[in-house]
C-alpha cells in the first residue's frame, strides 16, 4: 500500500476542481477554478477544449501545489473525471478541430430523430451520436479531418499520457454505440449510421491504468514524469462515490450545474471498473432518478444578472454573494408566496424528455421581490428532483447531498422539506474526492470500498424536514406538476415559430 498522495481532478461544467488526498482520506489541499461554457446560438452549449479542459486543469494542479507547499514528488497517482457526454474532436496531430459540444446542447434535434429511426434507438438530446451526425451534415470539412472523439476527462487523460481512451461508462452514454455486455463498440451500428468507427477511442475500465505522465505533460502541469493515470470516468460516478452513496439503498442528490438524483442498487465495489449505470438488463449498480439540466446553472445566472448589489457588498465583507442571497431568500416563506419556477432552461430530461420546454416563472405579482424569485429557483430544483424521487422512494434508505449548491443550508432545507426526507451532507464530499478515492483503489492504496463512507466522510451533518413546510410543499408540488405538463404544447408551438422565423 502506497503512502504517497493521490491527486483527483474533476473537469466540471462551471469549474475545474483539484484535491490532494492521503490514502486515509485526509484532504491536504483543494483548489477550484471557475469558468463556464459559451452559448454561440440559442440552444447551443460549447467549451474550448484546449483552454477550458486542459488549460484550466494545468492551472488547478499548479495552484494546488503552490498554495499547499506540497512537493510534486509526493504525488503518487492521478485520476480525472469530467462532464459527460461531450463531443470533442481531434485531428491526426491531436489538435482540437472545434469547440466541444456539451451534453446540454440541443442543436441536433432533427439528427436525433433520424438516428433514433435509422438505428432503432431511443436516445435523448444529451447523446453525442446525433451531434456527430450534425457535424457531418453542417461542418463536413471538420468531420473529414476528425481522427478521434473524446469527452472532457478523456481529453485530459490524453494530454497527460498521450493515449486516447474512454471508460465504459462514458462509452455507454455516447448514443447507443457501446455493447455493455461485451464491453466493445458497436461498429456495425456506426456503419449503419454512416459514421466512421475508427474515430472511437480504445476502451478501458474506469479504474484501469491507461498510461503514465509523459515528459511533455510533466513540464506543462508540474507533476512528476511517469506517475500512473487511470482512465477515470464521467463526473457522476465519482460524485456518487465522493459523497459515500456506495451501498444499496443510498441515494445521491447532486446540487451541481446539472442536478442529479441517483439510487445505488448494488455495492459499488462490484462495479468499480464500470459500467456502473443501469442498462437494459436492469443489472446496473446505479439507477438514474432525476436529471435537471439547469440547477446550479440557473442559480449562477440569477446571481450574474440580478446579484450586483450583493456581489458588491460581499466583496467588501470578504464573503460571496450567494451567502447574502440565501439570507434574503430565507426570510421568504416556503412556497415563495405562490411563485412557481420551471427550471427547464435547456429543455427537460426527466421525468419525460422534452427538448422544447423552456424556463418559466408563474404566479408573478407586484408583491414578489428578487428574494422570492431566488427562493422559487431553489424550490424548482427540489420539485424536479421529487418527480423522480417519489418513483423510487420505497427503495431509498438514505439520502446524501453533494456538489457546490449543497453548501447552501437553505437549499438543503428546501430539498428535505419538498422530499419529506432527512438529508446527509459532508462539506468534503465532491467529485474530485471521489475520483481520488477511485484512483487510490485502482493503485491499491485503499482496499476497502466502504472507507469512503466510514473514514473519508465520517460524521455528516443531517438536515431534517420541517413538518409545516412539508405540508405546504406537498400542495405546491401538485401545482408545479400541473404547469409542467400543461406548458408542453405551447412551448412546442413556440419552438416551431422560432424555427420557421429563425428567431
Amino acid at each position: 500500500m502506497s503512502t504517497g498522495l493521490i491527486l483527483g481532478l474533476d473537469i466540471g461544467t462551471q469549474a475545474v476542481k483539484a484535491n490532494l488526498v492521503t490514502p486515509t482520506g485526509e484532504v491536504l489541499a483543494r483548489v477550484d477554478i471557475e469558468r463556464g461554457p459559451s452559448h454561440p446560438a440559442p440552444g447551443w452549449v460549447e467549451m474550448d477544449i484546449e483552454r477550458d479542459w486542459w488549460g484550466t486543469s494545468v492551472q488547478a494542479v499548479r495552484q494546488i501545489l503552490t498554495r499547499s507547499g506540497i512537493q510534486a514528488a509526493e504525488v503518487f497517482a492521478i485520476g480525472v473525471s469530467g462532464l459527460v457526454p461531450c463531443l470533442g474532436l481531434l485531428d491526426e496531430a491531436g489538435r482540437s478541430l472545434r469547440p466541444a459540444i456539451l451534453y446540454s446542447d440541443n442543436r441536433a434535434l432533427e439528427e436525433l430523430d433520424w438516428v433514433n429511426q435509422r438505428g432503432g434507438l431511443e436516445l435523448s438530446a444529451e447523446a453525442v451520436v446525433p451531434k456527430l451526425v450534425w457535424i457531418q451534415r453542417h461542418q463536413s470539412e471538420i468531420f473529414a479531418r476528425a481522427t478521434v472523439l473524446l469527452s472532457a476527462h478523456n481529453y485530459v487523460v490524453y494530454r497527460l499520457t498521450g493515449n486516447c481512451t474512454m471508460d465504459y461508462d462514458t462509452a455507454g452514454i455516447m448514443g447507443g454505440i457501446f455493447d455493455a455486455q461485451n464491453k466493445t463498440w458497436k461498429t456495425g451500428l456506426m456503419e449503419k449510421l454512416g459514421l466512421p468507427a475508427h474515430i472511437l477511442p480504445q476502451l478501458s475500465p474506469a479504474t484501469g491504468i491507461v498510461g503514465r505522465i509523459t515528459s511533455e505533460a510533466a513540464r506543462a502541469i508540474g507533476l512528476p514524469e511517469g506517475i500512473p493515470v487511470i482512465a477515470g470516468s464521467g463526473d457522476t460516478f465519482p460524485t456518487i462515490v465522493g459523497c459515500g452513496a456506495v451501498d444499496p439503498g443510498d441515494a445521491m442528490i447532486a446540487f451541481g450545474t446539472t442536478g442529479l438524483l441517483t439510487i445505488t442498487n448494488r455495492p459499488l465495489v462490484e462495479s468499480a471498473q464500470g459500467p456502473h449505470f443501469e442498462s437494459n438488463s436492469q443489472q446496473g449498480s446505479v439507477t438514474w432518478g432525476s436529471n435537471v439540466l439547469s440547477a446550479g446553472r440557473l442559480v449562477r445566472w440569477f446571481s450574474d444578472q440580478f446579484g450586483q448589489a450583493e456581489r458588491s457588498i460581499a466583496s467588501r465583507l470578504g464573503d460571496n454573494e450567494f451567502t447574502l442571497l440565501e439570507m434574503q431568500a430565507e426570510k421568504i416563506p416556503a412556497g415563495a408566496q405562490g411563485l412557481i419556477v420551471l427550471p427547464h432552461w435547456l429543455g427537460r430530461r426527466t421525468p419525460q424528455p422534452n427538448a422544447t420546454l423552456r424556463g418559466s416563472t408563474l404566479g408573478w405579482t407586484p408583491a414578489h421581490s428578487p428574494a422570492h424569485f431566488y427562493r422559487a429557483i431553489l424550490e424548482a430544483f427540489a420539485y424536479n428532483v421529487k418527480q423522480g424521487f417519489d418513483v423510487y422512494r420505497s427503495q431509498i434508505q438514505r439520502v446524501v447531498v453533494t456538489s457546490g449548491g449543497a453548501r447552501c443550508r437553505l437549499w438543503r432545507q428546501i430539498m428535505a422539506d419538498v422530499l419529506d426526507s432527512p438529508l446527509e451532507y459532508h462539506s468534503g464530499s465532491c467529485g474530485a474526492l471521489g475520483i481520488a478515492f477511485l484512483t487510490a483503489y485502482a493503485t491499491h492504496s485503499v482496499d476497502n470500498f466502504s472507507d469512503i463512507k466510514t473514514r473519508w466522510l465520517a460524521q455528516p451533518e443531517i438536515t431534517y424536514p420541517d413538518p409545516q413546510n412539508v405540508a405546504v410543499y406537498r400542495q405546491l408540488f401538485e401545482v408545479y406538476c400541473h404547469f409542467d405538463e400543461a406548458l408542453a404544447e405551447p412551448y412546442a408551438h413556440l419552438a416551431q415559430v422560432i424555427r420557421e422565423n429563425q428567431l
